[in-house]
This record gives structure tokens, sequence and C-alpha cells, in this order.
């Protein structure tokens, strides 16, 4: 939404001022992981503790770090995600605003039960949404889970190519986001008005 109330005015800052998208983009990406990494501990802590309290053991993360290394990975790439979609808006048709914001959402809702219900076997590790619904479930086992979710017999998850998909996956957006992002300029938010 920042990227969409900003648009006009990031569009001459950028071209009159000495704030340049990649200072931009950093300073977004900064202040979005210290906010984030704190909502996650909280939210964490707050799973824990509540599945712990109605089931009556404790239930929780065999794995801390790679517990949080997965939230942190994780809004590393919706980030880059929402601000390329959102600026795709914002140069084609701001009509189709509220329509591409759900399209993380209903990817990650596909791409999680393609993964409970389909043999996918190493495409696991090209779908960044995979690679953080796997990631996080890695972080509650001891031992290594399956690579696919119907074949506990076949291969086990690699969580190092799962992290690098991760990553991979936010610089090629992030680059996307950035070169989107010089193209953005002045346009009416009254565009947005489905009459």
């Amino acid at each position: 939404m920042m990227i969409y109330y900003q648009s006009s005015g990031l569009s001459y800052f950028t071209r009159f001022s000495k704030l340049t998208p990649k200072y931009y983009l950093f300073s977004l990406y900064f202040t979005m992981l210290i906010t984030t990494t704190v909502v996650s501990v909280i939210m964490g802590l707050g799973v824990v503790s509540l599945f712990s309290y109605h089931f009556g053991e404790t239930i929780a993360p065999k794995n801390w770090g790679l517990f949080f290394l997965d939230a942190i990975l994780s809004r590393v790439f919706y980030l880059p995600l929402s601000l390329f979609l959102e600026e795709l808006t914002i140069v084609t048709s701001r009509k189709l605003s509220n329509a591409i914001s759900f399209i993380p959402i209903i990817l990650a809702y596909l791409f999680g039960f393609s993964y409970i219900n389909i043999n996918l076997g190493n495409l696991v590790y090209y779908s960044p949404f995979l690679s953080i619904q796997v990631l996080g479930m890695q972080s509650f086992f001891t031992r290594s889970i399956p690579l696919n979710f119907n074949d506990f017999k076949g291969p086990t998850l690699n969580v190092y190519y799962a992290i690098i998909s991760l990553i991979g996956w936010s610089i090629i957006l992030s680059f996307a986001s950035m070169l989107l992002f010089r193209r953005l300029y002045y346009r009416s938010l009254e565009e947005a008005r489905i009459a």
C-alpha cells in the first residue's frame, strides 16, 4: 500500500533528488525485516504456547534457529513479490490492484495443497511457497522430513536447497522490482475507482 499511495511522489523524488530506487528499496527491506522479526518472535511464542496449552503437552520447534530463519526468509520473499505486483498494477492499471493483492495468498494455498496431494519430486525446491512451507515443517522435527508428503520412504528434504531457492527467488524479484520501480510515474488514485 505504501507504493500504491507514494507512487506519484516517488517518481519525482527519484528523478529530482538524491533518492535512488536502490536506497529506497534497501531502507524498506531493512525496516520490514526489523518489524517482521519482532512480530515473528511474538507470534511464534504465542502459537507455541497456545498449542501447547490446548493439547496439554509442549509443542515447540526442535530447531528454533531454522524456525526464525524461515520466518525471516519468508518475509524477505514476500516483500519483493508484493512490491513487484503493486508496481505492476501502477504501471499497467490501478483497477487491477484489488485483484492482484490476492495473488500471493492464492499461490500459497495452491502450492500448499499440491504438496499435500501430489508427489512433486524436486519441484518442491523450485517453488518459493513450498520452500517456506517445508522449512517451517522441518523446524518442528528432529529428523529430515520427506521431500514429498505422500512418499515417506522416498528422498528427504535438503534444507540448504530450500534456503538457496528462497534466497534466489528473493534476489530475482528484488531486481525485477527495482527495474519496474524506475518506470513508476504519476497516475491518479482516481483511476482505481470502479464505476
